[in-house]
């Protein structure tokens, strides 16, 4: 009977190495897995990263150009504000030159 336990306590030796084994090599399959899509993130990281900066110099330049168009504005009227004056000028030198011409 001995002899008999010998035989099933090598066999379950034999089957707990195998099956350490198959565990161990499951682990770095896994570790590689998780490594690999640890680079992955890191990439997407620096592409998020590259991406926000993008839209950080496309913000800053709109708002320069905004800027710029508001202070275009600002002189567009101030210009229609003084072809206003003028003009109306002109007109009341004109009246009064037909007014001393009658």
């Amino acid at each position: 009977m001995s002899e008999q336990l010998l035989q099933q306590l090598i066999h379950m030796v034999a089957e707990n190495n195998r099956l350490v084994k198959e565990t161990q090599e499951e682990l770095r399959e896994f570790k590689k897995e998780m490594y690999d899509f640890r680079d992955e993130m890191y990439a997407f990281r620096d592409e998020m990263y590259a991406f926000r900066d993008e839209m950080y110099e496309f913000r800053d330049d709109a708002t320069r150009r905004l800027d710029r168009l508001e202070r275009q504005n600002k002189h567009i009227n101030a210009d229609l504000d003084l072809l206003h004056r003028k003009v109306s000028d002109h007109e009341r030198e004109i009246n009064r030159i037909k007014q001393v011409g009658q």
